[in-house]
């Protein structure tokens, strides 16, 4: 009979049921090495950039557009001045909205940057993961024992 989630046979003989794997591997042994090996080392790369101390802005720091008030200024009936800087990060499932000092805008601004590139590596690491496993099995169903 053929399983329809593990792609084995089984067949029954006299005294036992003996497995074997249909679906052979397509890459050889040796290339599944050396993508393994390319995996770890990008992965290695990944761990360096995320183990990096620098400070995390976690939320979107964003430039805000505001009308000062004055009815005479251009600002009055366009887009505003851009001159607010502010911090939104949502905890509890709200946005919450947090203005910036002038004296830390830079900082924040970095911190910001750094967290795009900590979750974008996050994310490559996820994929990673995920071919690295597909890479495992298939070694694993290139090494397994075909029992009759």
């Amino acid at each position: 009979r053929r399983s329809a989630h593990d792609g084995v046979h089984r067949r029954a003989c006299y005294t036992c049921y003996a497995l074997w794997y249909t679906s052979p591997v397509t890459q050889s042994s040796t290339r599944l090495y050396g993508s393994l090996r390319r995996l770890h080392d990008e992965r290695r790369r990944l761990l360096r950039l995320l183990q990096q101390g620098d400070e995390l802005a976690i939320g979107t720091v964003s430039v805000v557009r505001r009308k000062c008030g004055n009815s005479s200024c251009h600002c009055a009936q366009g887009a505003g001045h851009p001159q607010t800087l502010f911090l939104f990060k949502g905890d509890d499932g709200r946005r919450h909205c947090k203005l910036v000092r002038r004296q830390d805008e830079d900082r924040l601004q970095r911190a910001g940057r750094s967290y795009r590139e900590f979750r974008d590596a996050l994310r490559r690491l996820r994929a990673i993961n995920q071919r690295e496993e597909r890479v495992l099995v298939a070694l694993k169903k290139r090494r397994a024992l075909r029992y009759e």
